[in-house]
């Protein structure tokens, strides 16, 4: 029998078993080239663990490392961070300045000093005219443990009753917008475990979608012969 080598191709030959040699190569080559392809790309897929994590550490970043040229998705996680983000130092900046700026009034027009004192004094000043008005009031409700001492670093006299409210309306400024801090955070945490989910079942999806090629020398029957499987998952 004439064997199927190379230097038999060289030569123009149209016999039946050298169509044959050729078709066998030819099929060969391409099925290992396909087998070969499948699989490198397999291996470069990302997973789906990775996709994650990542988008738990910054928003979008999944997307972006399971497809990087369709992370639509992932780019409006990414732009929801930057605004609740910007959204969160804007808001604690803003709660600084007012804060500030109601203890160097309550200096100016109470006489007094809010650096270092307990929340429960700095609300007290804005309840109360002066030091003696809030006392007597603890004192004729039995709160005992509330009164303060009677010395220069707690005392404090408003000019006005206006003066108290003005201070009043920019203290509770401040604690309004310090309340949406917390809020903030957890729409952060949120987007992260949405755009974590998200990017994982992205990774995965593309994992579980990619074709597979593989051949066989034993036919479908059990005889030899070749058998090529291609198989797309949807």
């Amino acid at each position: 029998m004439k064997a199927c080598t190379g230097k038999y191709f060289r030569q123009k030959n149209t016999s039946p078993f050298g169509v044959g040699c050729s078709v066998f190569l030819l099929i060969f080559s391409v099925l290992f080239s396909t087998e070969a392809r499948a699989q490198q790309n397999k291996e470069d897929l990302p997973s789906p663990r990775g996709a994650f994590f990542r988008s738990l550490a910054v928003p979008g970043w999944g997307h972006y490392y399971a497809e990087n040229d369709n992370w639509n998705r992932g780019k409006y996680h990414l732009a929801g961070e930057v605004v609740l983000v910007l959204s969160y130092f804007g808001l604690n900046a803003r709660a600084n300045y007012l804060e500030q700026d109601y203890f160097t009034f309550a200096e100016a027009r109470a006489n007094t000093s809010l650096s270092g004192k307990s929340r429960d004094f700095i609300i007290a000043v804005g309840n109360y005219d002066n030091l003696a008005a809030y006392n007597d009031a603890q004192l004729r409700t039995r709160n005992w443990d509330q009164v303060f001492p009677e010395t220069a670093e707690y005392q404090w006299s408003w000019e006005s009753t206006q003066h108290r409210f003005q201070y009043q309306d920019a203290r509770e400024r401040v604690e309004r917008n310090r309340s949406q801090l917390p809020t903030l955070v957890a729409l952060m945490v949120a987007n992260r475990l949405v755009s974590g989910i998200s990017a994982f079942i992205h990774a995965r999806d593309l994992v579980e979608n990619t074709p597979e090629a593989s051949f066989s020398y034993v036919n479908t029957f059990g005889q030899p012969g070749i058998t090529a499987n291609l198989r797309f998952n949807f």
